[in-house]
């Protein structure tokens, strides 16, 4: 029995010094951990892996590393008697997913990860998104839940809220905020249950022309969107010549259908919004002025595009974009009366009980974590250079079919070569399983510390992909998408090397830069 060993706690490989929680860094080599094929690595010795030896006394709080206040002796029984549970790491209870994640953090380390609505997150948020936070069941709001023991719960989601109103710069008593949403489409659907009737109508840029399926995309056969279905859409666009979204157009429709809703935002639009021109088309039409930011949230939080608070009534967004943060969603709010709707009740209302249950409290946690960051002037610094490495904002679109390509099949051969970005319809796009183009981000490799000389190389390398899906496509004997892909995949496929040639080129760069996270 150890009731009366008065030692330190010890392992039988070392001395564990405060919190059992820090991690532990056993420097192998760079960043990551090692494995086959990989080289050396960074890798986190796992505390409970450490066999303690059989005198201990704990004299402090193992869970926080302060000291308890009295100190007293803990008895362990030898065994047989209490709980037979092992709290065990992932690799030894579950080697195949854990395996899993191995590969796909080896992916996402050697590639060139250029899809706009992906980043790397930070280890705080991972830390925070993995804690147990996630144990706790929290319906309501903070001061009205649903379950007893949220006072730590209430503590947290409170700082969440005031840390996304200062992140933005916003008023606490003129703007309010939902930290709960799951994502952007749940956000963007608990605004329209919050505001709209079945039925209403609303106005957001068609998905060709660089929308997101959320704010209503149908077409002549279907009702593609859960928001086409329950609302009636009708969609906004770009002027073709210009690449610029038609505000005279929009003006025009907007005049003759009367929505009761007008959605700015995109998922593909390298351009920035006119507010002032769309606050002025709302107005005209007696509509709620809504901004879908979830792309350039992070750009917004730096001030380095144009801010969607002056003019709309509210402003909703994902959190794991350019934002940095864990998977998630906020919904930003007017506290004034809009059209004679209190938007703070009706939203909140929308989100519980109406359309979720319990928030996901570490998906909180994890995001007030990138919150503060976000108003950090390395944060600004951050977004300045993800502007600075492409375009207006974050992304480019790039139209392939004036070298008679589509974006599906640039798609697999640059993926082939580590090169990870996705297929786009551009506007004039007749199919959306083979659209006209490609769209590249920035903000990924920009958290791995690329600048513009590197931003160059990845231009080059995309060229390089672009010209030799040319050459595969006019190898290829049948002319359908199918036909290609087989080729691709068959063991008569006759442009490995060249393929590989680039990959390794590619991975030769990317590795040289680190990943975050755990």
């Amino acid at each position: 029995m150890l009731d009366k060993d008065v030692v330190s706690m010890h392992t039988c490989t070392g001395v564990i010094m405060g919190s059992l929680q820090q991690p532990v860094l056993i420097k192998e080599s760079n960043f990551l951990p090692k494995g086959p094929g990989v080289g050396v690595f960074l890798r986190q010795a796992n505390l409970g892996s450490l066999k303690p030896c059989r005198s201990l006394k704990i004299e402090g709080s193992l869970a926080t590393g302060r000291p308890s206040t009295p100190s007293v002796p803990v008895t362990i029984p030898e065994g047989g008697s209490g709980s037979s549970f092992e709290d065990q790491e992932l690799s030894n209870v579950d080697p195949e997913v854990s395996e899993i994640i191995y590969n796909e953090k080896q992916r996402q380390f050697r590639s060139l990860e250029l899809i706009a609505s992906e980043n790397f997150t930070s280890r705080a948020v991972m830390e925070a998104v993995g804690s147990c936070l996630t144990n706790k069941y929290s319906e309501g709001l903070p001061g009205k839940r649903y379950y007893g023991g949220n006072e730590h719960i209430d503590e947290l989601e409170t700082l969440c809220q005031k840390r996304a109103l200062a992140a933005f710069h916003l008023d606490e008593n003129k703007w309010g905020v939902n930290v709960q949403p799951l994502s952007g489409s749940p956000a963007n659907f608990e605004v329209y249950t919050a505001i709209l009737k079945p039925h209403d109508r609303i106005m957001g840029l068609d998905l060709p022309h660089g929308g997101h399926l959320s704010h209503g995309f149908m077409t002549p056969k279907r009702r593609v969107s859960g928001t086409s279905i329950y609302f009636e859409s009708m969609p906004y666009r770009l002027d073709e010549s210009t690449g610029l979204v038609d505000y005279d157009m929009l003006e025009k429709t907007a005049t003759l259908f009367r929505p009761k809703l007008i959605i700015a935002g995109a998922s593909a639009y390298p351009r920035d919004f006119d507010y002032p021109r769309m606050r002025k088309i709302a107005d005209a039409v007696g509509a709620f002025l809504m901004m879908d930011m979830a792309h350039i949230s992070g750009l917004v939080a730096a001030s380095v595009v144009g801010n969607p608070f002056e003019y709309c009534d509210i402003v909703t967004t994902t959190t794991h974009k350019s934002l940095r943060g864990p998977r998630g969603g906020m919904i930003l709010f007017k506290k004034d009366p809009v059209l004679g709707v209190e938007l703070e009740s009706a939203i909140n209302n929308a989100v519980f009980p109406g359309l979720q249950g319990g928030p996901h409290n570490h998906t909180i946690g994890g995001l007030a974590v990138c919150l503060k960051h976000a108003q950090s002037p390395e944060f600004k610094a951050y977004q300045n250079q993800v502007v600075s490495n492409w375009s207006d904002n974050h992304l480019v679109l790039v139209d392939l079919r004036p070298l008679s390509l589509d974006g599906a099949r640039v798609e697999k051969i640059l993926d082939l070569a580590s090169i990870t970005l996705n297929k786009n319809s551009v506007p004039g796009d007749k199919s959306a399983l083979v659209p006209g183009g490609i769209r590249i981000g920035s903000p990924a490799m920009t958290t791995r510390g690329f600048t513009e000389k590197e931003f160059i190389y990845i231009a080059d390398f995309i060229h390089e992909g672009v010209q030799l899906t040319r050459e595969v496509k006019q190898a290829v004997s049948g002319s359908k998408l199918q036909d290609f892909m087989k080729f691709v995949a068959s063991s008569d496929f006759s442009f490995t090397d060249k393929v590989s040639d680039l990959r390794k080129r590619v991975e030769s760069l990317t590795t040289q830069f680190p990943i975050p996270g755990l």
